[in-house]
């Protein structure tokens, strides 16, 4: 613990100190930002192997602690770092580098964006979101099973564009991506010791203002790479977003979001490296195409206070016969300002193989806070 709080010290004292050295920025101190998350969580699945379904002790655990800088590098040029402290061993936990990247706002040809280092990449809509700033507490489905748990944060350079559309905000982004991320994920861990190859991603979308109360954001986005290292086999995600937003007053407010996922893979193994075999039993590649989507509804009333429901359904990277689907319900408190947050949240959970079916239930209350401006829930 002791060596943690070391190297999060050291780390905090170099960030606030190098931009002092650098004359030509125009910012002398970043924006710092400490935000960690703590959860109590029971559930009732885990002597099931057993034939017994209770609750398990609720267990108090760290979950993650995040110390984020951002600043301008001068007029064109913006930077963002973002450490992380992940649980729940607050003890032994070690100081990881979650995001570090520079993008360029201005000056470029055709008013061209550019963004390069270690980043989410804009793929879908919540995957450029950090947990601390979702309206629950546990990670949709479909975006655990085919981008992973910490989603597409890979080494890359990005480029995006303002589309000529007119009073409608469109965008189109491209990022070029080391792949790094994929074997972590939905793909085949690779033990070759070559260097990963290249992955792509796209993602166009349109704001569209439906009156002064209300808005609509639709996004389309690809994504592709080489999911087995050993055979080159290559896989193509397409994907839909959704957010429609209602905020009458300062006070309420009401999201909607969804997402569906298409998932198409050349394959000659699992993950498990289990060989696909015909009916007579000999080895046979194939295409999967599986799917995943959720969708989620958000209310926030008295300013101080949410509440909301969550429904999953997916399949599997590998296989349309591994399902899962959840139904969430989500409470949250914001006292004053999105400075603190407490939320509870319920989750009922079932998956299928063949074979074999199985429903969990969880209650989890989520505790968080921010200090300085990068905020625990942004409305």
């Amino acid at each position: 613990m002791h060596c943690s709080v070391h190297w999060l010290c050291c780390g905090a004292i170099v960030m606030a100190c190098m931009p002092s050295v650098a004359l030509a920025q125009s910012s002398v101190n970043p924006d710092m930002s400490i935000l960690p998350r703590f959860v109590l969580k029971t559930n009732d699945g885990e002597r099931l192997a057993e034939g017994i379904r209770e609750f398990s002790r609720p267990d108090f655990a760290f979950e993650e602690l995040e110390l984020a800088a951002q600043a301008y590098l001068n007029p064109f040029a913006k930077a963002d770092v973002v450490f992380a402290i992940a649980g729940p061993d607050i003890e032994g936990s070690s100081l990881g580098l979650e995001e570090v990247y520079a993008t360029v706002l201005r000056g470029l040809p055709l008013d061209l964006n550019m963004r390069f280092g270690k980043y989410r990449a804009e793929f879908g809509k919540i995957n450029m979101t950090h947990p601390h700033a979702w309206p629950f507490v546990t990670q949709p489905l479909s975006q655990e099973r085919f981008l992973g748990e910490g989603g597409l944060n890979d080494l890359g350079v990005s480029v995006s564009l303002l589309l000529p559309t007119g009073d409608v905000y469109s965008k189109l982004t491209l990022d070029l991506l080391r792949g790094g991320s994929i074997g972590d994920a939905s793909g085949i861990p690779d033990s070759t010791g070559a260097s990963p190859l290249y992955a792509t991603s796209a993602r166009v979308m349109g704001f569209f203002p439906l009156n002064d109360e209300s808005d609509l954001e639709i996004g389309l986005s690809g994504y592709t790479g080489i999911h087995d290292p050993y055979n080159r086999e290559r896989f193509w995600y397409g994907n839909l977003d959704v957010k429609y937003k209602y905020k009458p007053d300062a006070y309420t407010s009401l999201v909607v979001q969804g997402e569906v996922l298409q998932n198409t893979r050349k394959a000659r193994q699992n993950r498990a490296l289990a060989v696909y075999r015909d009916a007579a039993g000999n080895p046979a590649g194939q295409t999967v195409r599986s799917t995943g989507l959720y969708v989620f509804a958000d209310y926030q009333f008295m300013k101080l206070y949410s509440v909301g429901v969550r429904y999953d359904w997916t399949q599997a990277p590998y296989s349309t016969d591994d399902r899962a689907q959840a139904i969430a319900v989500f409470l949250g408190y914001y006292p004053v300002e999105e400075t603190l947050g407490v939320r509870l949240h319920y989750q009922h959970t079932r998956t299928e193989i063949p074979g074999e079916s199985r429903s969990v239930n969880l209650i989890a209350l989520q505790a968080l806070f921010s200090l300085g401006p990068h905020k625990a829930h942004p409305f």
